[in-house]
């Protein structure tokens, strides 16, 4: 996955730079008259290509990292609302309750909340850690 981006600002070795997100409808939102509106992410990355504020530079995503995050934003409340679910229903099964699957559903509901605390731990976790997803590519 590659993207231009605009270097906003540079912290010592590493540069903050301003990538605009492509929408779902590819750049061409009149096809879609959806009025998409997507403000841009910053990120900070390693300045391997000594860029200067106001540099425009390609950057390119790690395959792995992404599939590897992708896996957990996505599978973390999946499992979790199974494991949820299943634990409810066989408990309020085992307790002799009519409406056990009912039950076991909210109890799905529940663990997938918790399932996004814990998303938000791991994400704080992530935007602090030094193993980026993004390299500099080449300056524009």
């Amino acid at each position: 996955m590659e993207q231009v981006g605009l270097v906003t600002n540079i912290y010592g070795d590493k540069a903050e730079i301003e990538v605009k997100r492509v929408s779902a409808c590819g750049h061409s939102c009149d096809s879609c008259s959806g009025e998409c509106n997507i403000p841009p992410i910053k990120i900070k990355i390693p300045n391997t290509l000594n860029v200067k504020e106001g540099d425009y530079v390609e950057i390119q995503g790690k395959t792995k990292g992404f599939i590897k995050s992708t896996m957990i934003l996505y599978m973390i409340p999946f499992l979790m609302l199974l494991f949820g679910m299943f634990l409810g229903i066989y408990v309020f099964k085992t307790l002799g309750n009519k409406n056990y699957e009912n039950y076991g559903f909210l109890t799905g509901l529940i663990f997938l909340s918790f399932s996004y605390i814990i998303l938000k731990k791991i994400d704080k976790k992530v935007s602090n850690d030094e193993n980026l997803n993004f390299e500099m590519i080449r300056k524009l």
